[in-house]
């Protein structure tokens, strides 16, 4: 897989070689699936001064495909799209305890192509530009714990929220609740009126709910000295659903899995 491969690479550009004895590479993959969208994903970070868990620089790089349809309601039928994204970030690990913080900064480059030709919509092509990211985790007591990830990038006015709370019902194995939203240029259109460079159907209301971009469910995740796999299943909307007025929720399903060595 390509995220092993760049976990071997990456080192070569590091200032100081790890100690020998811990793990300071991280390597994973995932697939997200609901009825109009499917995605899988890899990645790898390394820790080229410390512990993968251990207060340091970090270096990361991120690889994903998918596709997914939405409706023409010209023509009464579907656009049917295919999209690609890569990152390669640079940043740092913090230990406050209870709380570990990462932050993230580098470059992505996203790509949606879409048949037939939607002229309506400014999120098509490729794109690339500057992306931020803030990983935080919060330990309460023993059993629970909550995840937040923050993300933004220029590249088609791209974000992401993703929130996690979990209880420890063994020391390996928590369940909890989970909740995202991903949004990019299109969505950013639906959120004010229509301006320069905002392209929507004279059909559309001039302001939409952001509602068919979130999802929401519960998930199981069991972890292990080395690695971890977790699975989530929930509603989400349909993209773009809300151009018909309506909000149709469909369920998803995602599954993760990450090892350290």
């Amino acid at each position: 897989m390509l995220a092993a491969l760049v976990a071997g690479l990456l080192p070569a550009f590091a200032a100081a070689e790890p100690p020998a004895d811990v793990r300071w590479r991280e390597v994973w993959a995932g697939a997200d699936i609901s009825e109009s969208v499917w995605l899988v994903y890899s990645g790898a970070t390394v820790a080229p001064m410390s512990q993968i868990h251990a207060p340091g620089p970090r270096l990361r790089v991120v690889t994903g495909y998918g596709a997914y349809t939405y409706p023409d309601i010209g023509r009464d039928g579907e656009f049917e799209a295919t999209t690609y994204f890569g990152d390669l970030l640079a940043g740092w690990l913090w230990r406050l305890d209870p709380l570990t913080v990462k932050v993230f900064a580098g470059a992505t480059w996203i790509d949606h192509e879409i048949a037939p030709l939607d002229p309506e919509t400014v999120v098509i092509g490729a794109d690339w530009g500057p992306k931020a990211v803030i990983e935080l985790w919060l330990n309460s007591g023993e059993r629970m714990w909550t995840s937040l990830d923050l993300a933004y990038t220029t590249a088609h006015d791209t974000a992401s929220v993703r929130m996690r709370s979990g209880y420890r019902i063994w020391p390996q194995f928590s369940v909890g609740l989970e909740g995202g939203l991903n949004v990019d240029g299109q969505a950013q259109c639906k959120m004010r009126l229509p301006d320069e460079g905002c392209h929507l159907s004279p059909k559309d209301p001039e302001v939409k709910s952001l509602l068919d971009y979130g999802r929401t469910g519960l998930f199981a995740r069991y972890e292990w000295t080395g690695g971890e796999v977790s699975l989530a299943a929930g509603v989400i909307g349909q993209p773009y659903s809300a151009s018909t007025g309506d909000l149709d929720l469909h369920p998803y399903a995602t599954l993760n899995w990450i090892m350290q060595f």
